[in-house]
């Protein structure tokens, strides 16, 4: 394990080559749970998507992480739901739950440890990245410092899944009106910043900052160079951000 800021490309990098591996030039949520749950070593990664419409599950690497969170919506509650409520990481061991009616739906599906990191777009949580294993082992401070990583980079990709209905979860799409983003032109700038945000260890202001200005100096709109880079035409780095 690297530390969070160095490993920012080195995440971006795995989400990409899974998204290589299913032929697609776009990064989708079940590249995100699948390259996380495979570089961290846990038996289950599920991102689900938050918004006032409520949580949409979609994708999962294991069903385990279905179970838990289709008992986060029944119910309202649990570590899931807290950790968008409250904007925080939540971990929840089954030697030491916090939530005994938890424990007892995760203790039945199997699992014994569980941990909800939030995903952001800015300072706004639009969604939750959860991990699962089946031992009760405890989550080490690297793991959950590169799920923190992956919940960053997910966030870029988030916003995409929600406008166009990615997921695999029921109910509706979610929209770009959900999540506060006016239009899909926006939304694909949203995107973007995130993108660029996890290439250069910046904030998501400061990479679209960063975005306008490169559009400017090359005499284009910032929708275009958004484009380029959601379309994996432009990969901002040390040599092409200004």
């Amino acid at each position: 394990m690297t530390a969070a800021g160095g490993a920012r490309p080195r995440v971006w990098d795995l989400l990409v080559a899974a998204a290589a591996r299913r032929g697609a030039a776009a990064v989708a949520p079940e590249d995100v749970c699948r390259a996380c749950a495979e570089d961290l070593d846990v038996d289950g990664v599920a991102l689900i998507g938050v918004s006032p419409r409520g949580r949409q599950l979609l994708a999962t690497t294991d069903p385990r992480n279905r179970v838990l969170e289709e008992w986060h919506q029944a119910t309202g509650q649990g570590p899931a739901v807290a950790a968008t409520v409250d904007d925080a990481l939540v971990v929840d061991e089954a030697a030491e739950a916090s939530d005994p009616a938890f424990a007892e739906v995760a203790a039945q599906a199997g699992v014994g440890a569980f941990a909800a990191v939030p995903v952001r777009v800015g300072t706004v949580v639009v969604g939750v990245l959860t991990l699962v294993r089946s031992s009760p082992d405890t989550f080490g401070a690297d793991t959950l410092a590169t799920a923190a990583v992956f919940a960053d980079a997910a966030g870029a990709v988030l916003l995409d899944a929600l406008q166009h209905g990615n997921g695999d979860g029921a109910g509706p799409p979610l929209t770009a009106g959900d999540t506060g983003v006016a239009d899909p032109d926006q939304a694909v700038v949203l995107q973007a910043a995130g993108m660029v945000a996890v290439q250069l260890g910046v904030d998501v202001d400061e990479a679209r900052r960063r975005l306008g200005v490169y559009a400017g100096e090359r005499g284009t709109t910032l929708g275009e160079v958004a484009r380029a880079v959601v379309s994996r035409r432009l990969r901002m780095g040390p040599g092409s951000a200004p």
